[in-house]
């Protein structure tokens, strides 16, 4: 009978497995063979079988147990040897997957003797006989270190008393001992989706006003040096001309004539302007004496076309079409004109507009340096701006400090971004819940794909892979397809994942597809912990144990947590002895 005492020690039979024990010895490969009840003396039936136990042949393909989805399988095959099976018995062989603390069975399978009138798969007494079996176990991640045994029930049709015509214990015969969990190795937050910060080290703040002129002529009316917006220019010009962190540029004046008058004078009209406006500035900025450009641009045709589309004037339209058939600037002009109405209310209230000389200052401001942000970002980080904080996250490997700095730009100025990338690193830490919080935020604010794909692989990392996929199948995006190839992986369809997986993953997948070679080419430019125990795993698979070592070792010195995977890890059962990996 199957008991458990104090230290978790599992009894079949007379054969006991310590399971805190098992990961320090290589794992039985011969079969543990056990009685599971004491059968009725009388009863030659399964007297006979039962001495002869041994003599049954099981095999696993794959041989270690292979989680799938969510499911742990192999194939089974159990041949019966000849003048061994009862013809008069029936076996109950149910699939059982069993751990500390618990088990799982599988779906049986029903056999019968030559004699026996129910409907289940015959074997010969004579010839012997053979079936097979697809086991497929939901997965419990207790079960990594595990024995994956069939329990095997026996009954006779007649002839042996009533207690042997119901399905009484008989044996139990371990298949294969371990689970493999190549799969959930993929790194399901490999394709989270940073929103990019608009940082930029250098600003262009620009200020301009206009110079009117009357028509026809470009002297500059003092009145002009007296409006507000020139006021406001100029200043601006004193301000920024010597100020820490600003670079003031030229200063530019860019003279105008409205299209109403002969090319060549309006022309020459235009240049004057430019000159005559940028000198009667220049006394007003003679303290700072910036340098000046000066241009003429002629007859003003795009600002007369601005202004006419803005305007509520009646056949604003035909005058639009005009400018749209017409290029040559004379015919453009003499068709308006022709059109008398319309013409004199051009020349009351648009035609004066474009009569100009405009100034225009650019001014470079230069922000903080990335040492200013970094020291702001840890001691005072609400003196920066939404993009100085999103750009601290960007300066550090520390996540701690880059949490901090998104959770500030979510905090002071709602920032969506601050919100959605609070979210991805929560979600990288491993805080499922509180990166849903943050991310449903940020969608609440905006339908960015960046934000429905992450929801999606936190859909994932919880392994509701039903609602993951009705994130990620709503987008078209380079993470969203390839986190779509994640899904496909944890759903067990390894050939269908690799079609959009890259790196490392991708490695993973080819892995589980069989093709060891391509996923140690994938690997050879991948340098993480994760990659190493990986291709550990791969050369256990290839039988070269020295390169397993090598590489296990170089994984735990980047990620001492490896240790515990390691340990725990079906792949590495041939090492679990060796005083080489005790050691590591």
């Amino acid at each position: 009978g199957r008991t458990e005492d104090h230290a978790g020690t599992r009894k079949v039979g007379i054969k006991l497995i310590n399971f805190k024990a098992l990961i320090m010895k290589r794992f039985v490969k011969s079969f543990m063979l056990a009685s599971l009840a004491v059968l009725l003396a009388s009863c030659n039936c399964y007297n006979k079988m039962l001495k002869k136990v041994d003599r049954i042949d099981v095999s696993a393909t794959p041989a270690v147990v292979t989680l799938k989805g969510n499911n742990a399988v192999t194939d089974i095959k159990v041949n019966f040897p000849a003048k061994y099976f009862n013809k008069r018995a029936v076996l109950k062989i149910t699939p059982v997957l069993v751990f500390e603390g618990g088990e799982i069975a599988g779906t049986p399978k029903f056999v019968q003797g030559e004699k026996v009138k129910d409907n289940y798969e015959v074997i010969s007494y004579k010839q012997g006989g053979s079936y097979t079996q697809s086991v497929s176990i939901p997965y419990d991640k207790r079960a990594k270190i595990s024995t994956l045994e069939l329990r095997i029930e026996s009954k006779c049709s007649k002839n042996c008393g009533k207690k042997r015509k119901q399905f009484l214990p008989f044996a139990a015969i371990p298949v294969a001992e371990g689970v493999s969990t190549v799969q959930l190795l993929a790194d399901n937050a490999a394709y989270l989706t940073i929103m990019p910060d608009n940082f930029k080290r250098v600003t262009t703040i620009t200020k301009d006003a206009d110079i009117m002129y009357q028509i026809n002529r470009s002297n500059v009316r003092p009145g002009e040096l007296t409006k507000e917006q020139v006021k406001m220019f100029e200043d601006f010009v004193k301000e920024y001309s010597n100020k820490d962190r600003a670079t003031l540029g030229n200063v530019y004046a860019k003279g105008y004539a409205s299209p109403d008058g002969p090319v060549k004078f309006n022309d020459e009209l235009s240049k004057k302007r430019s000159e005559s406006g940028q000198e009667a500035i220049a006394k007003k900025l003679s303290s700072v004496n910036p340098k000046y450009d000066i241009a003429a641009y002629g007859e003003d045709w795009e600002g007369f076309k601005e202004l006419v589309s803005a305007s509520d004037i009646e056949d604003k339209d035909l005058i639009l079409q005009v400018l749209a058939m017409q290029d040559n600037p004379v015919k453009r002009d003499e068709e308006i004109k022709s059109m008398t109405a319309v013409f004199e209310v051009l020349a009351k209230e648009i035609l004066p507009q474009l009569r100009r000389t405009k100034l225009i200052a650019d001014v470079d401001i230069e922000g903080r340096t990335d040492a200013e942000i970094k020291e702001a970002a840890a001691k005072n980080i609400d003196v920066l701006s939404e993009e100085e904080m999103l750009y601290a996250a960007t300066l550090t490997d520390d996540n701690a400090a880059k949490l901090k700095a998104y959770e500030a730009a979510a905090s002071k100025y709602n920032s969506v971004r601050g919100y959605n990338n609070a979210g991805v690193i929560l979600a990288k830490e491993g805080k499922l819940a509180q990166a849903k919080a943050q991310l449903d935020k940020a969608a609440a604010m905006s339908k960015d794909a960046a934000i429905t794909n992450n929801l999606g692989v936190v859909a994932l990392m919880n392994g509701d892979l039903a609602t993951a996929q009705k994130y990620l199948s709503a987008l078209n995006t380079a993470d969203s397809k390839a986190n779509m190839g994640l899904v496909n992986l944890a759903e067990g369809n390894y050939a269908e994942a690799a079609k959009t997986l890259s790196g490392y993953d991708l490695a993973v997948a080819e892995v589980l597809n069989g093709n060891l070679s391509k996923a140690k080419s994938i690997l050879a430019g991948e340098n993480s912990a994760d990659a190493d125990y990986l291709k550990a795993v791969i050369a256990m698979r290839e039988g070269n144990s020295s390169a397993a070592m090598s590489n296990l070792k170089s994984a735990v010195a980047k990620d001492p947590s490896m240790k515990d995977q390691a340990v725990n890890d079906v792949e590495f059962a041939k090492l679990f002895g060796t005083s080489e990996f005790l050691a590591l």
